[in-house]
């Protein structure tokens, strides 16, 4: 009897305690979403049931002001909805938030560890110190040979499927993939030949909406000490192991050999060459530099091919800004060829159809921020918040992209929205694909760089054609919970342009 007491006192004690934490924003007065026992307020993203996104998206709708509090478990959130603030968070108050709520343990999971998106504090400076040297103008500039070599591969392909629907990211994953192999590691994947290239299967098995990788990132969000200690890792043993050995293969045939590539590892080569020129031990590590590498490779894979697919797939269904599209890359050349750096980014048209895209479909769904020392943030409509220091700040973009107020009609596709005057009319940070402020993509300028080229060489070649008109909303894949992605895939014909 006295056990089952003392268990009852505890379940009791237990509960009491949630039910004060879970009245953190209530005693401060701030519009909440009430905690629901055991999840707080995100029950459907830890049950999968619907993408972080779409709970995102109630949640907006539900707070009517410039910012509200939600709870994951039982830790309280801040959940924004005023674009000042997110221009605080990312800018004007940068040094309260300079870290992302994400925790990877470099020990148990090194690659990611390593990452800067992933990385805090000093270790952050560091880690982009080595990253965006690499990811200048001048060299995406001498990245643009191999970019366009994969574009030829990828039309080459496509001629031979014409008369087939393509899914629109499985396509444009092969693309990102060879593109991004070259461009970081110097390796030739041919996906296109060989869809079972060992690049290929390693990129694809990065993110795989698997429960098991789906747990590990939601321990990297809500539970960094438990994955900790049962080391959960994100990137499985078998992709972590592959990269570092790509590395030292490329490493010691490049000194075998003598030889040099202009891609992203070189870069890192050569400053262990210089170092030990100089009598000192290498700079980084075989595993640093599979991590710098990876950094690269994610940056450019996963997103670029998601971006892509949804590229294809509106302007497949909408035959009016697709040739607009195509009438103004053929204005600027007729092979893919033509196009240098300048022209690529030069073409307005190309850059409003690419934006539209990233509004209505983000690769990723928002923006997770801790507060790393107490700040009192302000909305436009008067009201004021203290953010404790360890506090997440939400910052939902894939809400704030569509919102009516700053987007009318938000699920027309509709790339004018983008014209300099339209920009001009609406809050600088209710778009921010890239993130905004110090820690904004550093690959920024790579990855539009090879997805506008992707774009011109398909539109030059072919024109897109749905497999069928949609319905209502796309449906989204609620186990592929960090990404924005299609359920039942982006599926589309490509017809060769001078056939019609």
């Amino acid at each position: 009897m006295l056990i089952l007491q003392l268990f009852l006192a505890s379940i009791l004690v237990a509960f009491l305690i949630w039910k004060w934490k879970v009245s953190y924003w209530q005693r401060r007065g701030v519009a909440c979403i009430p905690a629901k026992f055991p999840f707080g307020s995100i029950a459907d993203i830890i049950l999968m049931r619907r993408t972080i996104g779409e709970v995102y998206d109630e949640i907006y709708y539900d707070l009517k002001s410039g910012f509200g509090g939600i709870y994951r478990f039982w830790w309280p959130a801040l959940f924004v909805r005023d674009p000042e603030i997110v221009k605080a968070v990312f800018v004007k108050e940068f040094n309260s938030f300079h870290d992302n709520d994400y925790f990877v343990d470099p020990e148990v999971d090194p690659i990611l560890g390593l990452n800067p998106f992933n990385s805090k504090g000093d270790r952050w400076k560091y880690s982009r110190g080595i990253v965006t040297p690499s990811l200048t103008i001048l060299k995406v500039k001498g990245m643009i040979p191999g970019i366009k070599s994969v574009c030829k591969q990828m039309a080459d392909y496509i001629e031979t499927q014409t008369d087939e629907f393509l899914e629109g990211y499985d396509l444009m994953g092969k693309y990102t993939t060879d593109v991004v192999g070259c461009s970081a590691y110097g390796i030739e994947a041919n996906s296109f030949e060989n869809p079972n290239s060992v690049l290929r299967q390693m990129s694809s098995r990065m993110f795989d909406g698997s429960l098991k990788g789906n747990i590990a990132l939601l321990c990297a969000l809500y539970f960094p000490a438990l994955g900790k200690l049962l080391r959960f890792k994100i990137l499985t043993e078998e992709v972590n192991q592959y990269f570092i050995s790509v590395v030292r293969e490329a490493v010691s045939l490049r000194k075998k050999d003598g030889s040099s590539r202009d891609d992203f590892l070189q870069s890192l080569i050569n400053a262990n060459n210089d170092a030990e020129g100089r009598g000192n031990p290498p700079v980084y590590s075989e595993e640093e530099m599979a991590a710098h590498s990876m950094t690269f490779f994610l940056d450019g894979y996963e997103t670029a091919a998601l971006l892509l697919g949804f590229i294809v797939y509106e302007l497949s269904l909408n035959p009016e800004p697709q040739e607009k599209l195509r009438q103004e890359i053929r204005k600027n050349g007729d092979s893919v060829e033509a196009f240098d750096f300048e022209t690529i980014h030069g073409m307005e048209y190309l850059d409003m159809v690419v934006m539209e895209t990233l509004r209505k479909h983000p690769s990723g769904t928002s923006f997770s921020r801790l507060c790393t020392r107490d700040v009192v943030l302000k909305s436009q409509d008067g009201s004021d918040v203290l953010v404790e220091e360890g506090t997440p700040v939400i910052l939902p973009m894939y809400s704030l992209h569509n919102d009516p107020e700053y987007f009318p009609d938000p699920d027309r596709f509709d790339p004018e929205r983008f014209t300099k005057e339209n920009r001009a009319t609406r809050p600088q940070f209710c778009f921010f694909p890239f993130g905004g402020g110090p820690r904004s993509c550093p690959g920024n300028t790579f990855a539009m760089t090879m997805v506008k080229l992707a774009v011109i060489t398909v539109l030059l070649r072919f024109r897109l054609e749905p497999k069928e008109i949609p319905v209502g909303k796309l449906e989204l894949d609620p186990g592929n919970q960090f990404f924005h992605s299609a359920k039942h895939g982006l599926w589309l014909k490509y017809k060769p342009v001078d056939a019609l």
